[in-house]
């Protein structure tokens, strides 16, 4: 029984040994063989075709449109006198036109020359029999104005005459008094100026430097010659006389200085005495000018009485009554502009037809009512007038300039290309508190504006750069070649892909420009790379085959996907040839 136990345990730790050594053995063959694969990358290729057209590159806003109104007005101010509304009319009937009829609605839209209003009949004779009969009152009041000009100013104008002699008399006397007493007034300032250049030129002899130098040095060797002759002993009569003789040299030329610069004080203090004097005659001469002035006016104020002061109630008389036959003939024009300006605003039917084309925003006045104040009848908005104005980033402002066409497509119609022309640029930033840095820029939208309303949403494309009529291909498919040459993949003659060295020009981004190489309708690749493990359908759907769509206006649609591993790798290094089974 125990030989039995034993056996069957034996039996157990065989299986689990075995076991044990089945998962090491696993273990190695998915670390040598199976990982470094399922690690391993798969390149894909998928096709694009060469396309010709043209490439643009821009900047793409959104915007709405917004309306800038015109107004059909009514611009009539007429004023009427108190009288008239004595003449036994209806005062609303007589004073104002009346709207008879409408004929368009807002949202309608208009053409030029088409009918707006028709003002009713009654109320255009009233009215014109009010600025008619204004018209006549102020030609009366012309014709009177005129009358009393002539009389009033022949009066005036005797009453002046007569007295100007006397006043001519007394202006003359006020003259040759205040020319003789400023004479004297110039002479002695004359003398004021002469005693101040003396007193420049002794203040300037004062402080010159080489004088003060010397009076300096003169001081100097004058105190010395005084302290030596001091120490001389008396007893020796030689050095004695010598240094008295040196002291006495010293002291006379630093007095003869001395004197002089004192001369000049002197000087300057007696001129500024002579000065004060002169002021003083000055003050006095000018209060006699003062006081002969005074006389010789009141002696020309009483003559002016009868002089001047006639030739100034004459001036004064003519231009008031000139003023008030320019009043009268300036009422006798308005009132006949004011006519004119009603005629040609209700013209022979009575109808007010519009001035331009557009859509109607507004309609001022039903019908019945009455033209009380002057203002707009109707708002519309003219073909050309509907703008967009959008906000443009600081870092694209600078590619934007007015004049710039822009290409616009509006929501409201997806399948169409509208153009506009960008009429303004704002130079200051829409707000100085947002982190980001706008600029406002006005779009004029060009072309048939017919089908447009206010707040429409479009996308606007500001074209920074294009190329026309040139062959491209999807930037993706651009490489590099060993070489550092540009290249894009292609099948050869036996299906293989090989490198192609091709020229490129413009790019936009996705597209880029092929001038030399390829040949519209030529067939590239464009290579990816996917991980082991990742299937096609996987790729599809991450957008690995999604098919090129590029900004060109002759992009095609999709490629085929043709991975990698179907056929078996050709040629030498430097050159990549892959067979493709099936494909020619």
């Amino acid at each position: 029984m125990k030989q039995k136990h034993t056996s069957k345990k034996f039996v157990i730790r065989l299986l689990l040994a075995i076991l044990a050594f089945l998962m090491l053995a696993g273990v190695c063959v998915y670390t040598v063989f199976i990982r470094p694969n399922l690690h391993g990358d798969t390149v894909i290729y998928k096709e694009s075709q060469v396309q010709k057209g043209n490439l643009v590159q821009g900047i793409m806003e959104s915007g709405s449109i917004a309306l800038q109104e015109s107004h059909i007005n009514y611009e009539l101010e007429i004023n009427y006198s108190e009288e008239d509304d004595d003449d036994g009319e209806d005062e609303e009937t007589s004073r104002y036109l009346q709207i008879e009829e409408v004929y368009v609605v807002q949202g309608q839209r208009m053409k030029e020359g088409d009918p707006l209003f028709k003002i009713s009949r009654d109320s255009i004779d009233a009215v014109r029999r009010k600025l008619q009969k204004a018209k006549s009152e102020a030609q009366l009041e012309l014709a009177d104005a005129r009358s009393d000009y002539n009389t009033q100013a022949r009066s005036a104008k005797s009453t002046y005459s007569a007295s100007k002699a006397e006043a001519d008399t007394a202006s003359r006397s006020l003259a040759a008094t205040t020319n003789r007493l400023q004479q004297e007034i110039e002479l002695l300032y004359g003398d004021i100026q002469v005693l101040e250049a003396e007193i420049n030129d002794y203040n300037e002899k004062l402080t010159d430097e080489d004088t003060l130098e010397d009076y300096s040095d003169l001081k100097y060797a004058f105190e010395k010659a005084q302290e030596k002759l001091e120490e001389t002993d008396a007893s020796s009569v030689a050095a004695y006389t010598a240094n008295y003789s040196s002291f006495q040299n010293a002291k006379t030329a630093f007095e003869e200085l001395d004197n002089r610069l004192q001369g000049y004080r002197d000087g300057i203090e007696e001129n500024q005495e002579q000065i004060l004097e002169k002021l003083e005659q000055i003050n006095q001469s000018q209060a006699d000018l003062s006081r002969e002035q005074l006389s010789a006016q009141q002696s020309y104020d009483s003559a002016v009485l009868n002089g001047s002061l006639a030739g100034d109630i004459y001036g004064y008389t003519v231009d008031d009554l000139a003023g008030t036959v320019e009043e009268a003939q300036a009422a006798v024009e308005e009132a006949q502009a004011l006519l004119d300006d009603f005629e040609a605003f209700v013209g022979t039917d009575g109808i007010v037809y519009a001035d331009g084309s557009g859509l109607i925003t507004e309609v001022a006045y039903e019908a019945g009512d009455r033209l009380m104040n002057t203002g707009a009848m109707l708002s519309y908005v003219k073909e050309e007038d509907y703008t967009i104005t959008i906000d443009v980033s600081e870092e694209d402002i600078s590619y934007i300039n007015v004049g710039d066409t822009v290409d616009i497509e509006f929501n409201a119609y997806p399948d169409e290309l509208c153009s506009g022309i960008v009429s303004a640029v704002t130079t200051t930033a829409d707000s100085s508190y947002s982190s980001t840095v706008n600029y406002p820029v006005t779009i004029r939208i060009e072309g048939d504006t017919g089908k447009l309303y206010g707040g429409m949403t479009a996308d606007i494309t500001f074209v920074t750069d294009r190329a026309e009529n040139v062959l491209y291909v999807s930037a993706k498919a651009i490489v590099t070649g060993e070489d550092g040459s540009t290249c894009v993949y292609i099948k050869n003659a036996e299906g293989e892909m090989v490198l192609k060295t091709v020229m490129t020009g413009f790019s936009n981004g996705s597209e880029t420009e092929i001038t030399d190489g390829l040949s519209e309708g030529d067939t590239v690749y464009i290579a990816s790379t996917v991980s082991a493990g990742q299937s096609e359908e996987s790729l599809k759907q991450t957008g690995g085959s999604r098919p090129e769509q590029g900004t060109g206006e002759n992009a095609g649609d999709g490629e085929e996907v043709i991975p990698e591993g179907m056929g078996d790798f050709q040629g030498g290094p430097g050159e990549m040839n892959l067979d493709f089974p099936g494909m020619p």
